[in-house]
């Protein structure tokens, strides 16, 4: 398998990381997708093996739906269930779904709005190291085809102002059209700064804000940022994992910090 090689100090700028007390933050996702499937004994198993550190479990199923004819030429519709894996749950907004060809480890920021606490990288990571070296024996013979870091950020933008006003990951259109009802704008690149295993894609859409008193004086935006490998041949190997995410987290930092305006990171410094 061809991974890319760590790129020297100096090859590429970074931008200095930045700690808001009031982080956009709503959903943190890091996952890997698998060339192989785990054995469906083993996956069973895995309830018991992480049961202390994600005390609640729920079973995933897979549905299939087959079209068929009976004897007297009548469709009918059968449905297979097939075991699909585990979803874990912790408090504090931790689930982890851990299937035969997929590990995906979930932080999501309570409430329908980000507030409150944001525990941040320095929480997530270290989490998700554990449950790396917990399950290697299981996963790493699988080998990795994708890996993917997904920040999901709710922002509010003030009613009757526009979101170009405030990010600079901009929507252009012809100066003809006015009141912007509702958008949804997505770019994928294939690598970011000198890193071949690391590209990125960038959404922006118009998202409900459900929160009332947040409605009231705001529109929602749902900035979007997944970083992962765009080639399958770049995807690291399980070892190589744990050096992948922190790279790609210094990409999405610096991807998150190129979409912002000195106006919204103001917002972001008020606690």
């Amino acid at each position: 398998m061809v991974n890319a090689t760590k790129v020297a100090p100096g090859q590429r700028s970074k931008v200095p990381r930045r700690e808001y007390p009031n982080p956009p933050v709503h959903e943190v996702v890091l996952d890997v997708q698998f060339h192989r499937s785990l054995d469906e004994k083993v996956l069973r198993e895995l309830r018991g093996r992480l049961a202390e550190s994600f005390p609640q479990a729920e079973q995933m199923n897979l549905m299939q739906v087959e079209m068929a004819l009976g004897p007297t030429g009548q469709g009918y519709q059968n449905t297979l269930r097939q075991f699909g894996g585990w979803q874990f749950k912790k408090d504090g907004g931790w689930i982890l779904q851990a299937g035969p060809t997929s590990l995906s480890l979930h932080l999501v920021r309570l409430g329908q709005w980000p507030v409150g606490p944001y525990v941040g990288w320095s929480v997530i990571y270290p989490l998700y190291l554990e449950l790396h070296a917990a399950l290697q024996e299981l996963y790493s013979p699988l080998e990795p085809k994708r890996a993917g870091l997904r920040y999901l950020n709710r922002i509010a933008i003030p009613l009757g102002e526009s979101v170009s006003d405030w990010l600079a990951f901009k929507l252009q259109a012809p100066k003809l059209l006015h009141d912007l009802y509702t958008f949804h704008l997505r770019q994928t690149w294939a690598r970011a700064g000198e890193y071949e295993d690391i590209g990125a894609t960038i959404g922006l859409a118009k998202i409900d804000v459900g929160d009332p008193a947040i409605a009231a004086e705001n529109y929602g935006v749902l900035l979007d940022i997944d970083v992962f490998n765009l080639w399958v041949e770049k995807a690291p190997s399980y070892a190589s994992l744990p050096d992948w995410f922190k790279r790609a987290h210094d990409v999405e930092n610096e991807v998150f910090e190129g979409c912002l305006t000195d106006a919204i990171r103001e917002r972001f410094e008020k606690p």
